[in-house]
């Protein structure tokens, strides 16, 4: 089995609405994007996926990264790709976008703009597979609040409190739990883990208010911690990705076009199997929405948004098929 190791208010309250094969904002014209296709190949590679993990870093464009000494070499330790586009600035639409295909128009870290549509963890829950969010810093589980007394944890990274589903439902939002829970089950047997596990640092150690070498260092432990997990050594992969680079470089999901605006320009994708070749790079283009498509797939989840669109690959090839 595989496990997946996958970081002012103007149009970021608008509503929206979910349609039926994904997420557009109410104020979006236009079709939503049409259901993609998954090769046969690619489907039964991720047909063993058993786990998924996602970690998200912050503020660091894909040459930063790798400009950075402890974290290149977690890059190089597995599989990597410099040519992964991230959806917007600031951090929050790329967090949304990442746990729901779609941005709802945000383009503030603003709080209050909590939005009814569907998301990645309403739909695990839905389909009966155990998930988990995990914040460095989260005071109390399900903690709703802007950021932690510490000021350490903040709202705008963590996606699901966003969601009005996750944030009304105790069931939903017990998911949502401080990161110290974590480690403990990576500790621990195969089905202690979560089958999904999403884990944002806190503004230390994404990066965010501290130096990239520091970033650096946190990851790698994480990603020891990781790897060293039953979860991951049956079959394991492991994703890591930043919220956002220091251009505007983009990609149209739905032609595969790339661009010089409008986007939150290129990151680092980081990619990992117990048997990748070390210093693998792949040629991508990847974006956010890859990582939703990817996750949908493994547990046969209908595909939101954008992760729905065309263009929007799957993190198959890190697999060494498809993609």
């Amino acid at each position: 089995m595989i496990a997946v190791l996958a970081v002012t208010v103007l149009a970021g309250c608008r509503s929206a609405v979910h349609t039926s094969s994904g997420l557009r904002s109410s104020t979006t014209s236009g079709p939503a994007p049409p259901t993609s296709t998954t090769t046969t190949t690619e489907a039964s590679a991720l047909s063993s996926v058993s786990h998924v993990f996602v970690v998200v870093m912050e503020n660091l464009g894909a040459s930063q990264a790798l400009a950075t000494p402890s974290i290149a070499a977690t890059a190089r330790r597995y599989a990597y790709t410099t040519t992964w586009y991230a959806a917007s600035h600031p951090s929050l639409p790329n967090y949304l976008a990442l746990a729901s295909g779609s941005t709802w128009n945000v383009t503030s870290d603003c709080t209050s703009c909590f939005q009814r549509g569907d998301n990645l963890g309403a739909q695990l829950s839905r389909a009966g597979v155990s998930w988990g969010a995990y914040f460095e810093n989260m005071p109390t589980p399900c903690f709703l609040g802007p950021e932690s007394p510490d000021g350490l944890y903040a709202q705008k990274h963590d996606p699901f409190a966003y969601f009005t589903d996750i944030r009304s439902d105790p069931g939903l939002c017990a998911h949502l739990q401080p990161y110290t829970a974590l480690p403990p089950l990576l500790s621990g047997p195969q089905p202690a883990v979560p089958r999904f596990v999403w884990v944002t640092p806190n503004l230390c150690d994404s990066g965010h208010d501290c130096s990239p070498s520091s970033a650096g260092a946190w990851l790698g432990h994480f990603v020891s911690q990781v790897t060293a997990s039953s979860a991951w050594q049956h079959g394991g992969l492991l994703v890591v990705t930043w919220d956002e680079g220091e251009s505007d470089a983009s990609m149209d999901p739905q032609t595969g076009a790339v661009g010089s605006s409008g986007g939150g320009g290129t990151v680092l994708g980081i990619v990992a199997t117990p048997g990748t070749p070390p210093g693998r790079v792949l040629p991508g283009p990847y974006d956010h929405y890859s990582v939703l498509k990817t996750v949908e797939e493994a547990f046969g989840l209908p595909l939101l948004g954008a992760a729905a669109a065309p263009a929007v690959a799957p993190l198959t090839a890190f697999l060494g098929t498809g993609g």
